[in-house]
């Protein structure tokens, strides 16, 4: 059982530990709860763990909105603005914070829900014994499938993606209704366990046997169930319609496809469960009519075939896709693909670069003031690092899959994807280790972490280690390195000579960043050793820049925002995001958003105007994991009711007053004038 909940010991209360996901919320209650284990039977979603308390009110830092069911049905969704009491009956209430799904199930009771302070209470109106359901977001693949280097085996293997999906209605556009695929791994013949026999959907998509065309539509046939089957040119069958994908442009044609369907099914997706109206609604709307019930109760063959008969202008631009992966057209590589289809990733294969770039060191460090420390040894030689250049891929986050480096992209393995399962494990505080190795860069406020207002962390802070001391810190087990210090060819610099991580066997850090100038070789080997993944730098670094970036990537690692995010809020910030990289998955989170999907909101002073009580706002969205793709997001402070998580640059109003509680709420960090702050040190003045 990987969801526990106990009394809490600091008040009335439970808290809710997901061990699998490291993560904790207290839920609080107006009495003592008498917590007792309760069957998970009753419930409209499926839940994990069911506990019964006493409670006429509670209430956690959730930061969604909350919705109310009778008998299997929404019945009412509570927003700041819309919040009534309801009339007395039995309801089930989705309360879920981001650590996991929560529902409480109450009767005879007249609930309403409050939002102070950022917290959100729910109140039964009378003293009630209620139930608690939670769900963990945990997902890992089931089954391993073993495949053989031939083409067609792989068809089969890729076949099997589709069963990981608990749903073929429009509702696995919801990332939580889509499950992890089946692993993959090498062998001497082809072996499909029966639990992820291909699901039987009527869809199928017919390619050349070759590894590109099948890494390419393999977004597509786990999204759509479909199968994966040798042809002499690119298809989509559905049933008894088929449509040609493009020869000369598959990945683009995939693409094209699959952000239609899944833009028609976040929409159609409103006669469900949760009948939300979004942006996504509105525009489409302008469009064109199509009936939603009738589309959302067909078959997923005969529902895909209706959505390619609308024009696909009808949902261009609606929606925008989060993340590319270019993938090397091997079959070395196939065991990488569930991880990245997982994330419902675009793939490109081959591989799609707009050249080379040589990276050469600077014994001046490239200063970018006079005066200006390198973190770097200046009278060492570092050898020339070259990588590749992906070509635009039109999503904020990009993966590099192939034997060449990119340091424009995240580059993982398939043994850091894998290990990505188990970090961060327990449900202890995440423990964080920075080391100052140079006393010229003791800067206190290089690092930001311990800001997050629900989860803790643990911040040990060593200094000047030596060799022998840093080793012992890298076997350590340790949930994230943060190094502060000089990097050169023979390794991390220390007070009595260098450490070299290439000479070691293990590390027990799980995920790190080296802030030292060209630390690439460094952090690649803490990955071949054992770490999940982490950002490095792949140039020289002036160290009055080294010290800002560090400040911002700890922050922004520490609000819950993952590796891909926060090298492109660099690059928005103007910051030198292009001498940084990712080794590992680029998806990976030091831990979660109090709000769901991370969210950057982007405010340029030039659009405050005195004479207006309004001004706006950009929004970019960096969906991942359970809170991806398809995510529902209730934005807290513009004024637009609902948006579709996707990786587009909104353009909001927000209203004067609205900013003010952005600023007076919950802690976040946001743009102003191209600059990345931190909403404790603004006030209003500072827009002015």
């Amino acid at each position: 059982m990987t969801v526990l909940v106990d009394a809490l010991d600091d008040g009335p209360g439970v808290r809710i530990r997901d061990t699998s996901e490291g993560e904790a919320v207290a839920l609080r209650t107006d009495c003592e709860p008498n917590p007792e284990p309760a069957s998970t039977d009753g419930f409209t979603m499926p839940v994990d763990t069911a506990v019964e308390i006493d409670a006429r009110e509670l209430h956690s830092p959730s930061f969604e909105v909350v919705v109310f069911w009778q008998d299997g049905e929404v019945s009412h969704r509570a927003t700041p603005n819309d919040a009534p009491r309801l009339p007395r009956g039995t309801y089930e209430i989705d309360f879920s914070p981001p650590a996991a799904k929560l529902y409480v199930r109450v009767e005879d009771a007249e609930p309403t829900a409050e939002f102070v302070d950022d917290h959100v209470y729910l109140d039964f109106g009378d003293a009630s014994r209620v139930v608690v359901g939670v769900r963990s977001h945990h997902e890992t693949p089931v089954a391993t499938v073993t495949t053989t280097d031939d083409p067609r085996d792989l068809m089969a293997a890729v076949s099997t993606f589709g069963s990981a999906l608990k749903t073929h209605s429009p509702d696995r556009s919801w990332p939580t209704l889509r499950g992890h695929p089946p692993a993959i791994e090498h062998g001497s013949e082809l072996d499909i366990p029966d639990q992820v026999a291909p699901p039987d959907t009527g869809v199928h998509i017919e390619v050349p046997p070759e590894y590109g065309a099948i890494y390419t539509v393999a977004p597509l046939a786990y999204y759509l169930g479909a199968t994966v089957e040798p042809g002499n040119r690119p298809r989509l069958i559905m049933g008894g319609q088929s449509v040609d994908l493009d020869a000369d442009d598959l990945a683009g044609s995939v693409r094209s496809v699959l952000e239609h369907v899944f833009t028609l099914d976040c929409v159609v997706r409103m006669a469900g469960v949760y009948p939300f109206r979004t942006t996504a609604v509105d525009e489409l709307e302008d469009r064109v009519t199509l009936d939603y019930e009738t589309l959302f109760e067909l078959p997923l063959a005969e529902r895909t075939a209706a959505y390619m008969d609308v024009a696909r202008s009808a949902t261009a631009g609606i929606l925008e896709w989060h993340y590319t992966a270019d993938v090397a057209a091997d079959s070395a590589y196939a065991p990488a693909l569930p991880y990245l289809v997982d994330e419902l990733a675009l793939v490109r294969s081959p591989p799609q670069q707009s050249g080379q770039v040589d990276l050469t060191p600077s014994l001046n460090a490239l200063r970018e003031s006079d005066g200006a420390v390198a973190r770097s040894a200046a009278d060492t030689t570092l050898a020339q690092l070259s990588g590749v250049v992906p070509s635009d891929t039109e999503t904020p986050g990009r993966s590099w899959v192939a034997d060449e480096f990119s340091p424009s992209a995240a580059n993982p393995t398939v043994g850091s994807f894998r290990r990505g399962f188990e970090w961060p494990q327990g449900d202890d505080p995440l423990d964080v280790h920075v080391v100052y190795n140079d006393a010229r860069l003791d800067a206190s406020d290089e690092t930001a972490y311990d800001t997050h207002q629900i989860a803790r962390t643990d911040v040990r802070v060593s200094h000047s280690l030596t060799a022998a001391e840093l080793r012992e810190a890298l076997y350590e087990e340790t949930d994230f390195l943060h190094f502060v210090g000089h990097v050169t060819d023979d390794g991390m610099v220390c007070p009595d000579g260098t450490l070299d991580t290439r000479t070691l066997a293990k590390t027990g850090v799980s995920a790190f960043f080296l802030n030292g100038c060209r630390s690439y070789e460094q952090g690649r080997a803490l990955l071949t050793a054992g770490s999940v993944g982490g950002i490095v730098t792949v140039d020289d670094v002036a160290d009055d820049v080294a010290g800002r970036v560090g400040h911002d990537i700890s922050l922004l690692l520490d609000s819950g925002f993952p590796l891909y995010a926060v090298l492109d809020v660099l690059d928005r910030a103007g910051m030198p995001a292009e001498r940084y990289s990712i080794l590992g998955s680029g998806t990976l989170a030091f831990r979660r958003d109090p709000g769901g999907t991370p969210s950057m909101y982007d405010f340029d002073t030039d659009d405050f105007d005195t004479d207006s009580d309004t001004a706006s706002v950009s929004v970019q969205q960096y969906p991942y994991d359970e809170n991806g793709m398809g995510t529902f997001v209730a934005p807290s402070y513009t004024a637009v009711d609902g948006v579709i998580a996707d990786g587009s640059v909104r353009r909001d109003p927000i209203s004067y007053s609205e900013l003010e509680r952005l600023l007076d709420a919950s802690p976040a960090p946001v743009l102003l004038d191209g600059e990345l702050r931190y909403t404790p040190n603004l006030t209003m003045a500072d827009f002015e």
